[in-house]
């Protein structure tokens, strides 16, 4: 989980200690990060519709931003020799059509199973095999 890898960044990156560890991974599956991320967003919902806008609309122009940055720092970055051929040879634009096709409904159908899974008899049994479904046909 997103929990464990905090507590992994903690200890190779930072090197924060054994008390990293002790206090963020107790064991037991018990992990204090959810229950704290949880909490925040109980008590953001209870604060109001409108603050609770607030910060979905900061995350939001955060995310923006960060694709923007990204995508002005990769013009920056080019290196024109590796557009050339700018269609390999070897598959010709139809194969780059199919590819982008293929992983373009590809990623619909998984977003769509997303979607829909909280409207399923069974989620449990049903989204897992939906799942594999889509992989074999796409």
């Amino acid at each position: 989980s997103w929990g464990d890898k905090v507590v992994e960044w903690l200890n190779v990156e930072l090197n924060a200690g054994p008390w990293a560890s002790r206090i963020l991974d107790p064991g037991y599956n018990i992990n204090p990060l959810v229950f704290l991320v949880s909490a925040c967003c109980t008590a953001l919902i209870l604060c109001g519709v409108k603050e609770s806008k607030l910060v979905t609309d900061f995350f939001t122009w955060t995310k923006v931003l960060l694709v923007c940055f990204m995508a002005i720092g990769g013009f920056f970055l080019l290196v024109p020799a590796n557009l050339s051929p700018f269609i390999p040879p070897e598959f010709g634009a139809t194969g780059v059509m199919r590819g982008a096709t293929t992983s373009f409904f590809g990623y619909l159908g998984f977003d769509g199973i997303c979607c829909v899974a909280g409207e399923a008899k069974n989620p449990s049994m049903n989204l897992p095999r939906s799942i594999m479904i889509t992989l074999v046909l796409v």
